[in-house]
């Protein structure tokens, strides 16, 4: 297999600690250093891209989590009960989101002065906030969908990990986050992909 990645995007992060978990070798590109693109295989040019043995190409993050959990099932990440399934599924839409309304922030910050648009990205902002007080009552336990590591955590830590590398301080006095986040990072998936530059705070 063949997967299309770079370094800081959570979205990779989340599909190679989900490799890594389930050990399994893949031939990687990371695109901000390769004459190589994702739009090899890839209409959308975006990662992360994974290729198939037989040529098939995913992409969209979600999808491939949802394969590869389903071709190599050990260990288990997504659950096969309908209802915790769900919710794994649930937060690894929230971690998405909250990630796709930082990004454009992100870009907005890098345009001139007066090409910024600081009341869109306030409201972005916002989002992220709301995501953020969201969680921070249900990080307490060891996991957060029952009592085994799940794809809900992958997610959750890397978005919060893309949050730490963008706008860190959006978790200053967030107590119980950075300490889920610090307790996630002990696994080596985690500590392994952590983004270059990334303050690990907690």
């Amino acid at each position: 297999m063949l997967l299309f990645h770079s370094l800081t995007s959570p979205y990779a992060r989340k599909v190679r600690v989900m490799l890594l978990e389930k050990r399994v070798h893949v031939e990687s590109v990371n695109v901000a250093d390769s004459a190589r693109s994702a739009q090899e295989h890839n209409p959308l040019g975006k990662v992360p891209t994974l290729v198939l043995d037989d040529g098939t190409a995913l992409f969209d993050s979600r999808v491939i989590t949802e394969a590869l959990d389903a071709l190599y099932p050990t260990p288990r990440l997504i659950p096969s009960d309908v209802r915790a399934r769900a919710v794994v599924r649930h937060f690894e839409a929230l971690a998405d989101g909250i990630c796709d309304v930082l990004i454009p922030v992100v870009l907005d910050s890098r345009r001139p002065p007066e090409q910024r648009d600081p009341a869109y990205a306030q409201k972005l902002l916002g989002k992220v906030e709301a995501s953020l007080k969201y969680l921070e009552p249900v990080v307490g336990g060891p996991a957060l969908v029952g009592d085994s590591f799940s794809l809900a955590d992958i997610a959750v830590s890397c978005a919060l990990g893309y949050i730490n590398l963008r706008r860190p301080e959006l978790l200053d006095g967030r107590d119980a986050l950075n300490a889920y986040l610090a307790r996630q990072l002990e696994r080596p998936s985690l500590a392994e992909t952590v983004p270059p530059n990334l303050p690990v705070r907690g």
